[in-house]
């Protein structure tokens, strides 16, 4: 990666708007990915720290809020991401 002129030494990119449509889509999808992992993180320790009931009622109020700022397919994306990611890390 550091062959590439819009790449700096730790691999962070210089500047977005000097990627090609092909790279941001894969870094699109890598914060995607990460975020997913964070919201399961993040239910799990609610799970452990209320019990179950309570962290569904958490979540539904989490899933509200995300709904409010990005609309109802945003909060669909997320959902189907963490689901996607859920499968992926049970094998």
């Amino acid at each position: 990666m550091t062959t590439n002129p819009y790449w700096t030494e730790d691999g962070k990119a210089k500047n977005l708007a000097l990627l090609t449509s092909t790279e941001r889509c894969k870094m699109l999808e890598t914060l995607r990915q990460t975020e997913a992992r964070d919201w399961i993180r993040r239910y799990r320790l609610k799970a452990k720290e209320l019990g179950q009931q309570q962290t569904q009622l958490w979540w539904l109020d989490v899933k509200m809020s995300l709904k409010k700022r990005r609309g109802q397919d945003g909060l669909d994306t997320l959902i189907a991401e963490m689901e996607r990611q859920r499968d992926v890390n049970r094998f």
